[in-house]
């Protein structure tokens, strides 16, 4: 009578958090969303602070880093640098011992979140942008080397695979840009230089052959003030009165959605290996080790609920600037949506036979359960089944695109305008004072 009671008090209880934590990321998101669309950065503060979906613990990461790119996008540098540093902090904080052993067997999307690889280079551009702007350069240069920090990271997150997201010229091109505005033509140099080895050499097909063509100037530039040799066609271009950077963010990340797939558990000469259709995914895990009359049988057919990426359309297709009547081209320097699918391409196999292996351990302890009590092991079962959803959590609010363009300023006030296709514009008068001027520019 008691594991009745048991197994109807879990049922209850599943089929409740299943019902109500069923939808995605995105679809919890859709606030936020909209008042970022319509341009109203503080509405889009109040409904990110109001969400009980990122107010949850697992959900800190992801709640600071959507938090402080909003601030970024209110101008409130300071209080966006506040969030950011939060995030930032989490992101480097060792994983605890509790979380490392639940990992094998608890479900991705009840764990804490964790950046990807090109989020973490994202951080530091929206800080460096943020105390640039407050005028503190001192930190910016702490955030270059940060930058430098995270391109470590994720090389190592990859064994050094060149075919893998590991090298990212975006990070090193703000470096250099950094440390050029801090008159450290050497590091801002061999910036550069690092950034153009990647276009150079890359393997990826995200970036090979397609460096802007301001980084060749930028190189002559600093190797001339740096006294180093660089050869080239072009001569040194000097910047009497200053420079401005503007940013162009465009578009919306992909958002996260959940596809199911279906798999059997297979032996072959001793090896374990799950399968669906012409798809063969290898497990080193020995299931006979404990019971030597296992059959994968057994198991069944194994679901597997996962996410997968989905593009977003912008509206804004283009953009130009002027610059005092002079037109000026902007340049590529970061694809966060191709860099999102070739991450999720780069995963793939990995993540898909450790979350097939999650289940089929769980699939034993339900086996297990069900010889002990048939009750708990159907209880068991219909949890199990359940609480099985993808991960669909991915920093939603960042752009698709960021492209860039330097522009040299003249004497005296300068008007620049962004001009995008959508017939949106945004004018900044930037005074020619002899420094480096940052801006970004958010359409959608």
């Amino acid at each position: 009578m008691f594991a009745k009671k048991v197994a109807h008090i879990i049922l209850a209880l599943v089929i409740g958090v299943s019902i109500s934590g069923c939808a995605t990321y995105h679809q919890k998101a859709q606030d936020t969303e909209k008042a970022l669309f319509a341009g109203n950065y503080t509405k889009a503060e109040e409904t990110i602070k109001k969400n009980k979906f990122l107010k949850r613990k697992r959900n800190e990461l992801l709640y600071y880093l959507e938090l402080g790119k909003v601030q970024n996008l209110k101008g409130d540098f300071a209080a966006s640098n506040k969030s950011l540093n939060k995030a930032d902090h989490m992101m480097e904080e060792y994983r605890s011992i509790f979380e490392m052993a639940v990992g094998v067997t608890v479900n991705p999307a009840m764990q804490s979140y964790k950046a990807e690889g090109h989020e973490r280079i994202l951080v530091h551009y929206y800080k460096a942008l943020n105390y640039l702007q407050l005028g503190d350069i001192e930190e910016a240069i702490v955030e270059a080397r940060r930058i430098d920090l995270s391109q470590m990271v994720n090389e190592n997150a990859v064994g050094g695979k060149l075919k893998k997201y590991g090298k990212d010229p975006f990070g090193l091109m703000l470096m250099g840009m950094i440390y050029e505005a801090d008159k450290d033509y050497n590091n801002a140099f061999i910036a550069y230089t690092n950034a153009k080895k990647i276009y150079d050499t890359d393997e990826t097909g995200l970036y090979r052959g397609q460096y802007p063509e301001s980084l060749e100037r930028d190189l002559v530039r600093t190797a001339a003030y740096a006294g180093r040799q660089y050869k080239s066609d072009l001569e040194k271009e000097d910047l009497p009165f200053g420079e401005a950077i503007i940013f162009w963010e465009n578009g919306m990340a992909p958002i996260k959605e959940e596809k199911n797939l279906f798999f059997s558990l297979n032996e072959k000469n001793g090896n374990f290996f799950f399968a669906s259709g012409n798809i063969h995914v290898p497990v080193d895990y020995d299931f006979a080790k404990d019971d030597e009359d296992f059959d994968p049988s057994d198991i069944g057919m194994i679901r597997l609920a996962t996410p997968y990426y989905v593009q977003r359309i912008n509206s804004t297709q283009s953009a130009f600037v002027m610059h005092n009547d002079k037109r000026k081209s902007l340049h590529l320097i970061e694809d966060i949506s191709a860099l999102a699918f070739q991450i999720e391409r780069d995963n793939y196999f990995k993540e898909l036979g450790k979350n097939l292996l999650r289940i089929t351990l769980k699939k034993l302890s339900e086996l297990a359960a069900g010889e002990q009590n048939e009750y708990i092991g159907a209880a068991l079962n219909i949890a199990n089944v359940a609480t099985e959803k993808a991960d669909t959590r991915n920093w939603q609010s960042l752009p698709s695109q960021i492209h860039y363009v330097r522009i040299p300023l003249e004497e005296g006030m300068n008007n620049i305008t962004v001009n995008c296709s959508n017939g949106i514009s945004q004018t900044f008068e930037i005074r020619g004072g002899g420094g480096k001027v940052f801006r970004n520019v958010v359409t959608y």
